[in-house]
């Protein structure tokens, strides 16, 4: 595989610190960001495109929604323009915090959910989860709780109803909520630890994978009518999270056991009940089929017990007798997304670096974003950077995350995704085919692209 390096860096030396973020992380895991300079042949700091005129004059496609740093949810062309502030009233003092966060576009890119947590410390968490236009407008409040707290939020392809997974604040349980937005409090649908679904294209069913791989767990249809019927699968799941449908809804895939106690990604026809292993896996998996249906990119972890998902890409094609393997990255990734087009995936190698500061070598991680390209097998290294508390929480659950929002542009020319520069947590976009720097925009802590 050709590989074409790009040395640029993020210069790291500002991290925000105090009481103020400690509620806005509390459900997600950490991760190490570099506090110091990353190591570069040239000058390492983030660098704006060489002619202002660029984001003038190039093609803007969708809108990127961001976490501010204020706290509060904004909406913004690629270019940094035409911002729209969707909330105000976020507040991050030490005494008490009011911040918003998991921001999801509907598939029709009209509407728009996030949550607020509110509150003076884990124990009077309050939660409120809303929908609203795209410009913020015709707001409405879909669920709130002082018990059960949203930490995951995912629409129904026809962007007409709204799952959400919410835990307990006295507990560890999820429950599945699904809202149909008609102003009626969500009705429960499941509930597990963990617990991972995946929508049919139809948007009338779902799949559940909960309970991981212990000996109660289960695959099971959840079919959404009048009445909730559950139909399930008898599959023995090995070790993987979120399950999937293909974009045709006519297969699902999943991790399963096989006959010499081993795991194989596995597809099973929906019309003709037919399984298909298409790979055996040896530890924790995430997988997601490309926008065509035609190929699935996978991680395979380097261990089962793994609590990252990190390990080789791979890629690899879904139909045929013998389907084959377009591309394999062996190497220390921990997250992927798919473009629009199905011709790239942009993807993240974790660093472990050492400097010594003060006479003590320090330990610190930081990622590399690349970009594959499934046409040509060829890999671009855009840049290195260390990625805010907020996007870094996602990367252990990527595979379930990058089914309900995406860092690619709708038309798969740019990324967006957040970076810590030295003055804080930047949004930055970044060209896929890297002929032009990536570029920050504003300050914030997690940007979200619209599907269309």
């Amino acid at each position: 595989m050709n590989t074409k390096s790009s040395n640029l860096r993020i210069n790291v030396k500002h991290k925000l610190s105090g009481n103020t973020y400690m509620l806005l992380v509390m459900f997600v895991c950490c991760f190490t960001t570099a506090c110091t300079a990353l190591s570069g042949s040239e000058d390492n700091k983030l660098r704006i495109p060489q002619s202002p005129l660029l984001r003038s004059i190039e093609r803007k496609s969708g809108l990127i929604a961001y976490v501010g740093i204020d706290g509060n949810i904004y909406t913004m062309d690629q270019a940094g323009k035409n911002v729209v502030q969707l909330t105000s009233d976020a507040t991050t003092s030490d005494e008490q915090v009011l911040y918003y966060t998991h921001v999801t576009w509907a598939p029709n890119g009209n509407q728009i959910a996030y949550v607020s947590y509110t509150g003076s410390n884990t124990q009077t968490m309050e939660a409120h989860l809303y929908v609203s236009d795209a410009t913020g407008t015709n707001k409405n409040e879909v669920f709130a709780s002082d018990r059960m707290i949203p930490i995951f939020l995912y629409w129904a392809p026809n962007s007409k109803s709204l799952a959400f997974l919410a835990t307990q604040t006295d507990g560890n349980s999820g429950i599945l909520r699904l809202s149909l937005l008609d102003g009626k409090e969500p009705m429960i649908l499941d509930s597990g630890q963990p617990l991972f679904w995946a929508w049919a294209p139809s948007s009338k069913r779902l799949l559940i994978h909960s309970n991981g791989s212990d000996y109660d767990s289960r695959l099971s249809y959840l079919y959404l009518g009048e009445t909730i019927v559950e139909e399930s699968l008898s599959i023995i799941p090995a070790s993987f999270q979120a399950p999937a449908f293909s974009p045709n809804g006519d297969e699902i895939m999943y991790v399963g056991t096989t006959e010499n106690e081993g795991s194989a990604i596995t597809t099973l026809n929906r019309l003709d009940n037919q399984s298909k292993s298409l790979t055996a896996v040896k530890g924790q998996v995430a997988f997601e089929y490309s926008p065509t249906g035609k190929h699935v990119a996978y991680i395979d972890s380097y261990s089962s017990s793994d609590s990252w998902i990190s390990g080789a890409l791979s890629v690899m094609e879904t139909q045929g007798e013998n389907p084959q393997t377009l591309a394999s990255i062996d190497d220390n990734i921990i997250g992927f997304f798919w473009s629009p087009d199905g011709e790239k995936i942009a993807y993240f190698k974790s660093v472990v670096a050492q400097e010594e500061i003060d006479g003590v070598i320090e330990q610190f991680s930081y990622l590399e974003l690349h970009v594959l390209s499934i046409i040509d097998g060829t890999s671009n290294n855009l840049f290195s950077f260390a990625p805010s508390e907020l996007f870094a929480a996602l990367l252990p659950y990527i595979d379930q995350y990058q089914r309900t929002f995406t860092i690619w542009s709708p038309d798969s020319q740019y990324l967006a995704l957040s970076a810590y520069t030295e003055q804080g947590p930047a949004i930055v976009v970044a060209q896929a085919e890297s002929n032009f720097e990536p570029r920050i925009l504003e300050f914030g802590m997690l940007p979200v692209w619209s599907w269309k």
